[in-house]
């Protein structure tokens, strides 16, 4: 037995035989298996923020990534991209959305958009905390 490097055409299957199992666990609640709700804000040609988010099989939506050039920030396009993502999320009958965030990267930004940290994780990494975080629609 090898074990070796994926690629990504083999990430890609590993994540679909996964999903293939779940769901004869859990029936999915939507029609596709995956909605990506991944938006972007370009100016003069650069993108300057986006938000990288999908749901998922349940009516569940997980953010991965959310960043803003530090010279556009303090101006509410974080805000702006979150809300986008959760309108389109909820017209499409998602009901959670979760993410993770780190003690250096935007804890109280998303406390003040009414998620709730549901766990935390210490020394990741060292000397560090990192929160997973919840809203219910």
């Amino acid at each position: 037995m090898n074990i070796e490097t994926c690629n990504k055409k083999e990430q890609d299957y590993l994540v679909d035989r996964l999903v293939e199992y779940n769901l004869t666990q859990v029936e999915a609640t939507q029609k596709e298996n995956f909605i990506d709700l991944s938006r972007k804000i370009v100016e003069n040609g650069k993108i300057i923020a986006g938000i990288i988010a999908r749901m998922y099989c349940w009516n569940v939506v997980y953010v991965d990534t959310l960043w803003v050039d530090p010279n556009y920030r303090e101006r509410k396009i974080g805000k702006s991209l979150l809300k986008k993502v959760e309108t389109e999320a909820k017209s499409n009958g998602a009901k959670l959305i979760h993410l993770d965030t780190f003690d250096f990267q935007a804890k109280d930004f998303y406390e003040k958009q009414g998620y709730v940290v549901f766990g935390k994780l210490d020394d990741c990494p060292e000397n560090h905390c990192r929160y997973f975080m919840k809203k219910l629609f």
